[in-house]
């Protein structure tokens, strides 16, 4: 019921507001990336069990980004857990980037609709408005699809032994994606995030 309500009536409002305000829609989210994650397929003899190597020492990158359906990218590395500072340096920072009022996309995580948030974002409604997808609903934020991509990417590069090589790839993966705006505009081309391929005026 609340994801027909937001295909049906909320995304469509918030369209609709869009153009009447010149606003830049962007949807964010946020991923971490491990160097004990696996993403490779493979095979093995019949009746051998297939062994892939794990670095014992557990590495982790976070990162926020965002993105629009005509191919900008936007994003921003981060140490320990999303809180609201975090969220709102990673706003003000789209805000900057762009002669348009943002439209930031993002779900429900805590961090991102707080009290200090909330207040931030009133006395700001000339810059930025920020809007929430509905819960459990991840497929609907084409910015998962640019985390999934990051991933693999991250996997065909080999296994990073410390946190600054596996800064360094993703940043490079990131940097190919922000070169190339067809990339990030084929991450709406899913099924589940076509509705949100229009473009603002």
């Amino acid at each position: 019921m609340e994801i027909r309500e937001w295909l049906d009536v909320t995304y469509p409002e918030i369209v609709r507001l869009a153009v009447e305000e010149t606003a830049e829609i962007y949807w964010l989210d946020e991923v971490g990336v491990q160097n004990t994650s696996n993403y490779v397929k493979g095979y093995a003899p019949k009746g051998i069990t297939p062994v892939i190597p794990v670095e014992t020492k557990h590495v982790r990158v976070n990162m926020i980004s965002a993105i629009t359906n005509r191919g900008k990218l936007r994003f921003h590395f981060y140490q320990g857990k999303m809180n609201q500072d975090l969220f709102e340096n990673f706003l003000l920072r789209l805000i900057a980037g762009t002669d348009k009022k943002v439209f930031a996309i993002s779900d429900n995580l805590t961090a991102h609709h707080g009290l200090f948030l909330k207040a931030w974002a009133e006395k700001n409604t000339a810059k930025i408005r920020l809007f929430y997808l509905p819960s459990y609903a991840p497929e609907l934020n084409p910015v998962e699809y640019l985390n999934n991509n990051l991933k693999y990417e991250i996997a065909r590069k080999g296994y990073s032994k410390d946190k600054i090589e596996m800064k360094q790839n993703a940043m490079s993966v990131m940097r190919t994606l922000q070169s190339t705006n067809y990339r990030i505009e084929s991450f709406f081309d899913n099924e589940f995030v076509k509705y949100a391929k229009f473009i603002e005026k």
